[in-house]
């Protein structure tokens, strides 16, 4: 399962499972330029490299706050992510708020330290250095949930 937090640092992370254990791996993007086109083709090679034969991919959904610039790159990055998904054959791909996420997840919805909190109480064995990681796991264990719980 890969989940994907679109930012300006977009963080992905990848969980799997076998009998008793969990395993994530994640990481950030973070193509520094003030050319936005430049940015996207970095963004679109990077992404290409982590986008395997994933079973299902959960992109988080963007929403608008103050910025339109923000969002649409936003929404540009989550839409590079799901076209790749879909030129790869990967079948299951989803938009998943973060709020949404966190609320399947039985974790509180604002706040990220307290969200970080509530989740290492759940998951103790997890150490995240950056809690900025922390919805790009989140969406990944959405993931590892029944695919029927993703729809929207």
């Amino acid at each position: 399962m890969l989940g994907w937090d679109t930012a300006s640092r977009t963080g992905w992370a990848r969980a799997r499972t076998d009998a008793s254990r969990c395993f994530i791996d994640y990481g950030f993007i973070d193509v520094e330029s003030k050319d936005l086109y430049y940015k996207y083709n970095q963004c679109i090679n990077i992404f290409n490299s982590v986008v395997t034969d994933e079973d299902i991919v959960v992109i988080e959904e963007t929403f608008y706050s103050k910025n339109v610039r923000v969002f649409q790159m936003l929404s540009r990055l989550g839409a590079f992510i799901y076209t790749l998904c879909q030129l790869k054959g990967i079948k299951h791909k989803y938009f998943l708020s973060a709020i949404s996420a966190r609320k399947k997840l039985g974790l509180p919805v604002h706040k990220k330290e307290i969200v970080h909190k509530a989740f290492l109480q759940k998951v103790p064995d997890i150490k995240i250095d950056d809690i900025d990681i922390l919805d790009a796991i989140i969406l990944a264990f959405c993931g590892l949930t029944k695919e029927s719980e993703l729809d929207i």
